[in-house]
């Protein structure tokens, strides 16, 4: 039997409460193609020269210096400057998640649920060599690739971790100054790209996606110390 691809209706009942007028255009933007991105990595290169080296045009994103929209089909990920590690394939609304939490070289600072590796790297340039990143992944296989990523990326002050959110909790209590937690959820987001995604949906997947992000968050906050950030 063929899998539906179809947007789930509960999950578009529930949009069409919540968004109301809105909803309409949240539909239009679901059946469109996903953006892809690129964003520089300022570790080894200034942004002006991974300018010139682009073989594609590159359109910058508002909310991320250091991001730029990609043309479809432009197989970036196949170029010997991305092996080099001289820039990230990411979604380009996902480069606000670390431009917000804004981490300072010389800080501590902790990716809870870290893999594949985009916010990562992105904190990683933000601190600028200074300070320590400790990136980590629950899951043995995504840690590897983690790890791999964050190679390429040639940071020097990271640390990649296989561990629970809990047992680190326990043993590093209030000691960064701030925390990010993109922890595991329904896939909502996917919705675009992923058939998978929309197929494997159900509200109670979404329940037990919450309860154990009240998990992670409250390892989290056990984390960070007193007057840091979760981001």
């Amino acid at each position: 039997m063929k899998k539906s691809t179809a947007l789930p209706l509960a999950f578009m009942a529930r949009m069409a409460a919540l968004l109301d007028e809105e909803f309409p255009a949240f539909l239009l933007t679901l059946s469109q193609p996903p953006e892809t991105g690129l964003r520089v990595n300022t570790l080894k290169l200034a942004v002006a020269r991974l300018l010139e080296l682009s073989p594609w045009p590159l359109q910058p994103t508002p909310w991320c210096p250091e991001g730029f929209l990609l043309p479809r089909n432009t197989n970036a990920g196949l170029y010997p400057l991305h092996e080099a590690g001289l820039y990230y394939l990411q979604e380009p609304s996902t480069m606000a998640v670390a431009t917000l939490l804004a981490p300072q070289p010389g800080e501590r600072v902790l990716d809870l649920c870290a893999a594949p590796g985009g916010k990562s790297t992105h904190m990683a340039a933000l601190l600028a060599g200074q300070g320590l990143l400790v990136a980590n992944e629950i899951d043995r296989q995504r840690a590897e690739v983690l790890a791999r990523n964050l190679e390429r990326w040639g940071s020097r002050n990271v640390v990649a971790l296989n561990e629970t959110p809990q047992r680190l909790a326990e043993r590093w209590p209030d000691a960064f100054d701030r925390v990010l937690v993109d922890a595991p959820c329904s896939g909502e987001g996917m919705f675009r790209k992923s058939e998978e995604a929309r197929y494997h949906w159900s509200e109670a997947h979404v329940a037990g996606c919450a309860l154990r992000q009240d998990e992670i968050l409250d390892s989290a906050g056990r984390l960070v110390r007193p007057g840091g950030l979760i981001g």
